[in-house]
């Protein structure tokens, strides 16, 4: 299966949420490798691609945090051989092996990258429904409102936030209270976390 690198909402998702992805790096044939930590996946194969050219993420295991990927990751790339350039001189599926036994030993749960995926387009999903169906019953004219008003103001102080922009960080304030408080909330609540104070905007 191929590895899905989350973008957008996706990505934003992972991150509000915390966790963090222990990733095994590859060349296309899959030997040398490497091991390391993150909590953006995109981001780190954008690094990975400028020191490593063609190289890919082939696999990935998400935790509750960042510690405890960095420690699997130290953990890993202590007990594997490495090779001149200090990437590990064995293929990815030695490398995986070791992380499922390390996380047995320390009795961490693991979540394979496609399942995690898989729970996160989900909630992405939900989401957006919600966000649609707000829209559509009018339950989201203070944003549109707030939006304009903004937006006018923003131009005095040289600012400025386009709408998709706008809609982009609704989702994301959505998105961590649906995350840290477990509800789903649409309302103007949510102003001050969508449009900044302009001092701060400039």
């Amino acid at each position: 299966m191929e590895f899905e690198i989350p973008h957008g909402a996706e990505r934003e998702y992972l991150i509000i949420f915390g966790v963090a992805a222990v990733y095994i790096g590859t060349s296309p044939i899959g030997e040398p490798c490497i091991v390391g930590a993150t909590r953006d996946v995109n981001l780190t194969l954008r690094s990975m691609r400028r020191k490593w050219l063609q190289s890919e993420i082939s696999c990935a295991y998400w935790v509750k945090d960042r510690d405890i990927a960095e420690a699997i990751a130290a953990e890993v790339n202590s007990v594997l051989p490495h090779d001149q350039q200090h990437r590990l001189a064995v293929r990815a599926e030695t490398a995986a092996r070791q992380i499922e036994r390390l996380a047995r030993a320390w009795q961490v749960l693991l979540t394979d990258h496609h399942a995690a995926m898989a729970r996160v387009k989900s909630a992405v999903r939900h989401v957006q429904e919600v966000i649609d169906a707000a829209n559509a019953t009018g339950e989201l004219a203070w944003f549109n409102t707030a939006y304009k008003a903004w937006r006018l103001d923003a131009k005095k102080h040289g600012a400025g936030m386009s709408y998709a922009e706008a809609r982009a960080r609704l989702r994301k304030a959505v998105t961590k209270r649906l995350i840290t408080l477990d509800v789903i909330d649409c309302s103007d609540t949510l102003l001050a976390e969508i449009f900044p104070a302009l001092q701060e905007a400039r």
